[in-house]
């Protein structure tokens, strides 16, 4: 049974995190956001991120034909919601959901 109160829409774009933090943290996250909608998005990243971490997420690949409403946010404050391991084309990355807290 599906709990999710939004339907997801299908993507694949490439992007790049950042720790939502106060010191002078510029490591980037890369991976693939596969699917996203109004409340938030599934991505597969190329590092594992805690639970309860804030991150700063921007789009950097197309977002195919995805409207303002259900498409993916250029630009986004989301909070990881949970994180598992997962092999993708025999390289490790790290299935990981998201929930928008601030997106523009």
């Amino acid at each position: 049974m599906d709990k999710r109160s939004n339907p997801r829409r299908e993507i694949n774009t490439s992007i790049a995190c950042q720790r939502y933090i106060s010191s002078n943290d510029d490591v980037s996250i890369d991976g693939n956001m596969k699917n996203c909608c109004p409340a938030g998005f599934y991505a597969e990243l190329k590092e594992p991120v805690q639970a309860g971490t804030i991150l700063v997420v921007r789009t950097t690949g197309s977002s195919w034909e995805a409207s303002a409403d259900d498409g993916p946010r250029t630009m986004a404050l989301a909070e990881v919601r949970w994180s598992k391991p997962l092999a993708v084309e025999g390289r490790a990355c790290y299935a990981t959901g998201l929930k928008y807290l601030v997106a523009y």
